[in-house]
């Protein structure tokens, strides 16, 4: 029972996470600029896309402060070998936070979650998400956010033993996670995007949908090689050689992560280089209706996409209960 608590708390987490900083990030990075040079009619149009943002964006922040919780009474009881409810004890709540390197994590952690909470709940109050400008509210939630992604590097395998590379492991495995929050995961925000796009139906909506497309491509390209790059860092430091990775558990898991992320990739080639090409040059014909409907066909594809991303985020969650063969 401590084992599975401990996936399945990992995998909320993960996702949760990454979750919150990939709606605070599609927002930065893709709706406001790309609606720069709209008027405040055309943006208001997609407020039914803002108000499913808002659910994600609280939904995630709930999410990620539980689970968080719920990760460190899986440890718990794994580090003291004794059964969930017996891990309750005070005594063995107050060794693992107060004298282990999982804990001295938890305890930033901990204190970045009470402010990213704080700053969630006024910006409820403020219907950021309604807005066409940041608040510092906003900045601060984001970044707080990806401090809880990013800190997660700080828990795993790659921090696990010291060495004179124990930096660069570590700085590879947040920037790793760091990265994952844009791309895959925003693929979520996009899909629902494209949705609310199609479902408006509305020619006049296709520029600013267009620029935001575009952009999603542009910085999704940059994103995957940083994490390819990561990854491989990642793999060499852990993994050791291909013979581990055949032959060990942890090994086989790597090799299905890989697997499914080379098909989100082949997915996303398409989009890129035929369903792209396709839609622009849709868009640019005087009946823009055919444009509109392929954005049905190219929001399917994104969802699959995100599908498998969060398959991705199972195999992780067990990577990390799964002893790495160095």
């Amino acid at each position: 029972m401590p084992t599975l608590l401990l996936i399945l708390a990992r995998a909320l987490h993960f996702g949760s996470g990454m979750i919150l900083v990939g709606v605070v990030a599609f927002r930065w990075l893709i709706l406001l600029p790309a609606f720069a040079g709209e008027s405040d009619e055309t943006w208001q149009t997609f407020t039914p896309l803002f108000r499913k943002l808002h659910f994600l964006f609280v939904g995630a922040g709930i999410v990620l402060i539980a689970s968080g919780f719920l990760w460190f009474w899986a440890v718990s009881a794994n580090m003291s070998g004794s059964s969930l409810m017996d891990s309750l004890s005070p005594d063995t709540l107050s060794t693992v936070l107060f004298q282990t390197q999982f804990g001295a994590v938890c305890q930033w952690r901990i204190g970045f979650a009470m402010v990213l909470a704080f700053a969630m709940a006024a910006l409820v109050r403020k219907r950021w998400i309604l807005q066409r400008k940041c608040f510092w509210l906003e900045i601060a939630a984001g970044f707080l956010a990806a401090a809880l992604v990013v800190s997660i590097g700080w828990t795993g395998h790659a921090a696990a033993t010291g060495g004179a590379d124990f930096w660069w492991r570590v700085l590879a495995d947040a920037t790793h996670l760091f990265a994952a929050t844009i791309w895959p995961t925003g693929l979520l925000p996009f899909a629902l995007f494209l949705g609310c796009a199609r479902h408006l139906g509305d020619a006049s909506n296709l520029p600013p949908t267009l620029t935001a497309t575009a952009r999603f491509c542009s910085i999704s390209f940059i994103v995957v090689g940083v994490l390819i790059a990561t990854g491989i860092t990642n793999t060499y430091f852990i993994v050791g050689s291909f013979h581990a990775m055949v032959t060990t558990d942890y090994g086989r898991l790597l090799c299905l992560k890989l697997f499914l992320l080379l098909l989100i990739l082949g997915i996303a080639a398409r989009n890129r280089y035929h369903l792209l090409p396709l839609l622009f040059s849709r868009a640019s014909t005087s009946d823009r209706h055919p444009a509109i409907a392929l954005l049905g066909r190219l929001q399917g594809f994104v969802l699959t996409e995100f599908c498998l991303a969060v398959a991705i985020v199972l195999v992780t969650s067990v990577l990390g209960t799964t002893p790495p063969p160095q």
